[in-house]
């Protein structure tokens, strides 16, 4: 397991450690614009454009969703990121289904900067990936 914006080995599985940025303000991951979530999933298998994705990680912000999406937060992340103002240290691995999208690389993010978009998003289908690049 390796940090930064390095590949994790876990279980077997790889997943790509990219920055995330988010505009899902009402997403219960969202903490001032970053992703407090450990790992996040990308929907859109058919995706030609970022439109036809979404993420599917998003919980509307609310107690029971807290509490449900406890076992999905980055911990050690959130920690890193009370010390710092200068780099974002709070970012999820991202598991992605768009395979039509130049960063997907075995259904993993390779981006090394990810802007999920959502401002009015209530639902993950208000969200979409903005990094897609078919």
């Amino acid at each position: 397991m390796a940090m930064g914006n390095i590949v994790f080995i876990m279980k077997g599985e790889i997943f790509m450690s990219g920055k995330l940025s988010c505009s899902a303000t009402e997403c219960v991951h969202n903490i001032n614009s970053l992703c407090s979530a450990n790992t996040i999933h990308v929907g859109g298998i058919n995706a030609y454009t970022s439109g036809g994705t979404q993420c599917d990680t998003f919980a509307e912000k609310s107690f029971k969703n807290a509490f449900a999406n406890m076992g999905n937060m980055n911990v050690v992340g959130e920690i890193k990121q009370l010390f710092t103002n200068s780099s974002v240290e709070m970012s999820p691995q991202i598991k992605c289904d768009a395979v039509r999208c130049t960063y997907n690389e075995g259904k993993i993010c390779a981006a090394s900067n990810v802007q999920i978009y959502g401002p009015a998003a209530g639902t993950s289908e208000g969200t979409q990936c903005e990094t897609f690049v078919d």
